[in-house]
């Protein structure tokens, strides 16, 4: 065969068999983050960005686009190149929670993203001011009884896991309980150390003040203790049966993006999960690795929540423009 058409057939099936995604990437890839810096955010963005930068061979660069409860940048994501260079660090309340929040939102979870992996699990933390006289679930149960209406709980905002913790709480338990929203936790946190706030839900960023006994835990509102908080029960052994409020970071693509790309990908995600330093420094932060990394179990998850948050909500008068 001629050596010019022997080339040309040469390059004809590598054009057929698509984009070389042996050596992808080949240029840095994108995390949107879709939350200001500060808090779990900056954490796993830090986290990946490092990790998979070393694995991938590439630079993965953090970009932050708050606004609408995540809503903004989980957008932004969805409407880009399905590529590969573009990711979205996808959690429960963006992916599950928002779409029985929002009348309307700029994306489908289930339609315009694509599962990479899932990173860490973790769940809400009750806490009180550590010169409360409540020192476990029941005294909090008993306090809020005795005072109606007269029981503030603060949150990280109107629709976030730890406002729908406490209307978890309030409907189990039967407490009239007041929610007061505010812009973040940080605030939140600081007038609970004030003592204008009787308790909260909150993220695992409340641990230093915990260790440093400004702030006391409760319980944990996951299925199971977190691996920072050994000693700290959860909800249902506290007595609450039926609470469950989890949270979980994940990354998501565009839909459509290559299957070779997100197997590159979750494939880096496993790898920096198995390393000893990111486990050590998943505890600090009061996360857990989670139970698989499979692209399938992502997606397993994103489903089954969504069903779940949408029965939850359906029964409380929650709703966000």
């Amino acid at each position: 065969m001629p050596r010019p058409l022997k080339t040309f057939l040469l390059a004809l099936v590598l054009a057929l068999a698509g984009p070389a995604w042996a050596i992808y990437p080949e240029k840095p890839v994108m995390l949107i983050v879709p939350y200001p810096p500060g808090g779990m955010g900056s954490t796993f963005g830090t986290m990946v960005s490092e990790a998979l930068s070393t694995t991938l061979g590439q630079r993965m660069i953090v970009d932050y686009k708050p606004g609408a409860n995540g809503a903004l940048g989980a957008g932004l994501v969805a409407k880009a190149p399905a590529d590969g260079y573009t990711l979205l660090m996808a959690v429960n309340s963006t992916m599950t929670i928002n779409p029985s929040l929002y009348a309307k939102l700029p994306f489908d979870p289930l339609k315009d993203f694509a599962p990479v992996s899932m990173v860490y699990t973790s769940s809400n933390v009750l806490v009180v001011n550590s010169s409360s006289p409540v020192k476990s679930v029941k005294d909090l149960i008993a306090l809020a009884k005795a005072r109606p209406g007269k029981i503030f709980y603060g949150s990280a905002g109107n629709g976030s896991t730890p406002h729908l913790s406490g209307e978890m709480f309030r409907q189990l338990t039967g407490v009239p309980v007041v929610h007061v929203p505010y812009k973040g936790s940080g605030p939140a946190v600081v007038d609970l150390l004030g003592g204008q706030l009787d308790f909260m839900f909150v993220d695992t960023a409340v641990l230093p003040q915990v260790h440093g006994g400004r702030l006391r835990a409760l319980a944990v509102t996951g299925k199971k203790r977190l691996g920072a908080l050994p000693d700290i029960p959860t909800m249902e052994e506290e007595g609450v049966k039926g609470f469950f409020v989890d949270t979980w970071y994940s990354l998501a693509a565009p839909a459509g993006t290559p299957p070779e790309a997100i197997e590159k990908l979750n494939a880096a995600v496993a790898a920096m999960i198995a390393q000893p330093t990111v486990r050590a420094r998943m505890k600090d932060i009061g996360v857990d690795p989670p139970e698989d990394t499979s692209a399938r179990y992502m997606d397993t998850i994103v489903r089954s929540d969504t069903a779940r948050w949408k029965k939850f909500i359906a029964g409380t008068d929650i709703k966000l423009d």
